[in-house]
């Protein structure tokens, strides 16, 4: 089915009605070209073409294509993407996680202005972003130092060092359990994806089988 012209009002409707990210994301790859035309045809379209751009490059974060969400900032229109607030403080965010800044990236998406039409992505971003990230910790530490567990999830390093009863209730919220006599929390196991595992295998195996065939 074909689908509305790129408008403020069509892509806001895009954005409340997409069911899942995955449908955002792909919903919006079909106005790529469209936006493209826009920017070249049109100069009085700038305010669409950063919601547009904006919004596109966060349904890349959602759906954890960082590489992808890389390559989409180069192909935005040069002369909005030097000026245009929003998708600077979209490259200041890329550059916190593609760096796995975790700081930062808690920086950028609270303390960075926003347009109303993006702040329910970019909440949307900081509770998935922390939720991978939680499964991160899960999967790397048997124990973890309170403070460093704040950090990666965007809570105050510096109460949960301190032994901050409501930091660290915060932290056992999550199925952790606390050792006060250690001074360690020591995570919930997270239970691994089959069909996860699978695919990395599968990814893993082509990669070798064309390193092989380069080398012959």
């Amino acid at each position: 089915m074909e689908l509305p012209p790129l408008s403020l009002q069509q892509l806001a409707t895009v954005v409340t009605s997409a069911p899942t990210p995955t449908e955002l994301y792909h919903t919006l790859s079909e106005y790529e070209a469209e936006a493209c035309l826009l920017s070249i045809q049109d100069s009085n379209q700038a305010e669409l073409l950063s919601q547009y751009y904006a919004t596109f490059f966060f349904s890349h974060l959602l759906t954890d294509q960082i590489r992808e969400a890389r390559i989409s900032t180069q192909r935005m229109p040069e002369n909005l993407l030097q000026k245009d607030p929003s998708l600077q403080n979209c490259l200041n965010l890329l550059r916190a996680v593609w760096q796995r800044n975790y700081e930062q990236v808690y920086r950028v998406l609270r303390e960075l202005p926003w347009s109303d039409q993006l702040k329910p992505l970019v909440q949307s971003y900081e509770a998935h972003f922390q939720e991978k990230t939680l499964k991160e910790i899960s999967r790397a530490y048997e124990a973890i130092r309170p403070a460093a567990a704040a950090t990666y999830l965007g809570l105050d390093p510096t109460s949960a060092a301190q032994g901050d009863s409501a930091t660290v209730q915060k932290l056992t919220a999550y199925g952790w359990t606390w050792d006060e006599e250690a001074g360690l929390l020591h995570p919930k196991p997270v239970a691994e994806d089959p069909q996860k595992e699978a695919r990395l295998y599968n990814e893993l195996s082509e990669v070798m089988a064309l390193i092989g065939n380069r080398r012959s």
